[in-house]
């Protein structure tokens, strides 16, 4: 395994040893095996399968191909994800300047599509250490060892450029459909940066949706953003609507550093995703430290099985990108404050911080939310339709959910969760 530089980001710190995750215990596996109980298991494998305009629109839009009616190739995510990886070019291109490489890759990957682009080392703790899904073409099973030996990961961000009106939609079909969509679209830049680079004769490898090496960590190391209390990479322009791809490569490059832009600062006052989380799976208490990683830390089986309780209108809640305060449209005004929060000393962040938070609430709201019709859809809140066997109640919609209490100081700090 290749060395690599431990970083210290401000939003997370490593304080322990560090152990490689097997993809298998990522939370679609765990659901998968029913390991979080039979009823998510059982929506997860039946949740797309109406005969319906909907539901096909879904499927072709979000799914892996084992969720296809018609045919597995019909899911563009399993047509790429079977491609097998093209060969390198025998004759490799000379890179006498890294950091000239460096500014020649990020503005290629952007031609390609990616928003943002950020070089890192490829830190071995985040490369999974077994395959969760094999692949037919390459000859790869799940449960496979992954080999990743590649010194360098840059790092790939796309936001489509209507995402702020629909993420407002949430919790919605609308909103579930872009999302998924806006995932799909990075597919394409990281398929062509990783061939470009082994067409320079170098290898290359991508990784678009749960593959080999966990996205998060890398692109906080990359400096796109930090770690956010939603336990999401928070983009100082798009917050955590930035959807990631990773290429990893020995193409020869300079890296970036991480970034302060306010987030550590940000998120311990702000907490407006933990106050609309409607499954209280983000802490409002201080960080905790997991696989030697001190950080806020949502909890995923909560957050999954938030999904029951959709009854079949959406699979994803994003409520904790829709009311985080960085998530705004692109403005002069975001990015003015977003200037001044770097320059201010940290300690006196906190003065700046909760007047522009007071404000926030004031013009957008604590649950952000806009009426929209799409097609067939409309996410004005109703009366949901319960799903599960027997049941005749009227539930409330999650949209109708009021806020969360900020729990009061105990000994002047947060509990932790």
């Amino acid at each position: 395994m290749p060395a690599t530089t431990k970083l210290s980001p401000r939003t997370y710190r490593i304080v322990g040893p560090q152990k490689q995750v097997d993809e298998r215990d990522t939370p679609h596996f765990q659901v998968r095996r029913g390991d979080w109980g039979e009823r998510i298991r059982l929506w997860r494998q039946t949740r797309l399968r109406a005969n319906t305009e909907a539901d096909a629109l879904k499927r072709t839009v979000g799914t892996e191909g084992r969720d296809m009616r018609g045919d597995p190739n019909n899911s563009f995510l399993h047509a790429v994800g079977e491609t097998p990886e093209g060969k390198l070019n025998p004759e490799r291109v000379p890179v006498p300047d890294p950091a000239a490489m460096a500014r020649k890759i990020k503005e290629i990957a952007r031609f390609f599509g990616s928003d943002v682009v950020g070089i890192t080392h490829l830190d071995q703790a985040y490369v999974f250490s077994h395959r969760g899904r094999g692949c037919v073409a390459e000859g790869l099973n799940p449960g496979d060892p992954i080999q990743l030996t590649h010194k360098f990961a840059i790092c790939l961000g796309q936001e489509a450029r209507d995402d702020y009106d629909w993420y407002l939609t949430s919790n919605s079909e609308i909103s579930d459909i872009k999302y998924q969509m806006s995932h799909r679209g990075q597919i394409a830049p990281t398929f062509m940066l990783a061939a470009y680079i082994r067409e320079l004769g170098y290898p290359a490898r991508a990784h678009f949706h749960m593959t080999e090496v966990n996205p998060i960590p890398l692109a906080v190391n990359a400096g796109l953003g930090e770690l956010g209390r939603n336990g999401m990479l928070i983009h100082e322009e798009y917050g955590a609507r930035l959807h990631l791809a990773v290429v990893t490569t020995d193409l020869p490059l300079t890296v970036d550093e991480p970034v302060d832009m306010g987030v550590e600062d940000v998120c311990r006052v702000c907490m407006k995703c933990a106050q609309t989380c409607p499954t209280y799976s983000i802490p409002f208490g201080d960080k905790v430290v997991i696989n030697g990683v001190e950080k806020w830390a949502i909890n995923v089986e909560t957050c999954y099985k938030g999904r029951l309780a959709a009854q079949g209108r959406y699979i994803n809640c994003l409520n904790c990108v829709s009311t985080c305060c960085y998530n705004k449209r692109s403005a002069w005004w975001h990015t003015l404050a977003g200037w001044m929060l770097k320059k201010t000393p940290i300690p006196l962040r906190a003065f700046y911080i909760k007047p522009l938070l007071m404000l926030d609430d004031l013009i957008w709201g604590k649950k952000p939310w806009r009426h929209m019709k799409w097609l067939d859809f409309d996410n004005a809140p109703g009366t949901a339709t319960c799903s599960i066997p027997g049941c005749i109640a009227k539930h409330q919609p999650l949209e109708r959910k009021p806020l969360h209490k900020i729990p009061k100081l105990k000994n002047g700090a947060l509990p932790a969760q």
